[in-house]
């Protein structure tokens, strides 16, 4: 079974931050997707519902992105792009520094089907 990277970035948005400051930070996000070895990326707004217990402390926002090898994340990591949005569009708005995890996971669709 091939498997992936996952790397989870939860962000603490300031509370003055802009709409269009959010809008910088999510398109700096998805051009993320242009680095080599960088599967997919998703970034968007946490939410809990008023029949869940809000679990976010204080985490207003999450970059998910999915990379091909623990190589590809190195890459990632260091490349000139991921530098220039974190600098520019992400620190800017944070109310502190972010909280990211990777790990690698064989990627399970719709159940018992494994992506090939």
């Amino acid at each position: 079974m091939s498997t992936v990277i996952e790397h989870i970035v939860l962000l603490k948005v300031k509370p003055e931050a802009s709409d269009e400051d959010i809008k910088k930070l999510i398109e700096g996000a998805q051009s993320l997707r242009t680095i080599p070895g960088v599967i997919s990326i998703t970034v968007g707004s946490t939410f809990a519902e008023e029949w869940m217990p809000d679990r976010r402390n204080g985490h207003t926002h999450t970059l998910s992105c999915r990379l091909q090898s623990k190589e590809a994340l190195r890459v990632y990591q260091d490349h000139p792009l991921h530098a220039q949005v974190k600098k520019e569009c992400m620190l800017p708005v944070l109310a502190g520094p972010p909280m990211a995890v990777d790990y690698e996971s064989v990627v399970v669709l719709g159940g018992d089907r494994t992506e090939k």
